[in-house]
């Protein structure tokens, strides 16, 4: 820029074009960072351990069984007007994201989360506080009892925070890097 007539109207263009430009930028911003943390969270659920079982309890005799990986959580992004929320809905999605159970997370009361006591989600808190224990059991719905040492703390939602954080100047430079 110059300081003639017509270079300052050039950057006065330039300059309102980019406040018009602007708000759709940073709603693009936006989704792009919403859609980042779905897709790691997506990924954290599908791959953590959504069941840390130590065996089923059938007729006196119990019978060991592996830990069951993966889950049935669903990921998904809904946007309202000028916010973006990452949903994470299914029945296992609270015990991934914050763990259970003292054997994996640590004492009773405390979380390995960093969020877990703030939004109510200490070890050994939920239903009749089996979790303070280090194997409990649960009925799984046939008359068999499934003892449990519960489930570490996966912390997809978390973690997809902290990945889409990580790679934010890269996502703004894709929004505005043409400005």
């Amino acid at each position: 820029m110059t300081l003639d007539p017509a270079s300052i109207d050039q950057a006065y263009s330039k300059i309102r074009q980019y406040q018009r430009e602007l708000p759709d930028k940073l709603v693009r911003l936006r989704k792009m960072i919403a859609e980042r943390v779905a897709w790691s969270a997506s990924s954290g659920f599908r791959t953590a351990t959504a069941g840390a079982v130590f065996g089923r309890l059938n007729g006196g005799k119990l019978t060991p069984e592996e830990p069951i990986i993966g889950s049935s959580v669903q990921v998904t992004v809904t946007h309202y007007g000028d916010l973006s929320v990452v949903f994470a809905e299914g029945d296992e999605a609270v015990f991934i994201e914050y763990g259970a159970g003292v054997y994996f997370n640590g004492s009773a009361g405390s979380s390995p989360h960093p969020w877990g006591s703030q939004f109510g989600y200490a070890i050994g808190t939920y239903g009749k506080g089996h979790g303070k224990r280090n194997v409990w059991g649960y009925s799984d719905g046939s008359g068999g009892i499934v003892l449990t040492h519960g489930t570490p703390a996966a912390m997809p939602l978390y973690n997809g925070l902290k990945e889409a954080r990580a790679v934010l100047d890269e996502l703004i430079l894709e929004v505005f890097g043409d400005d």
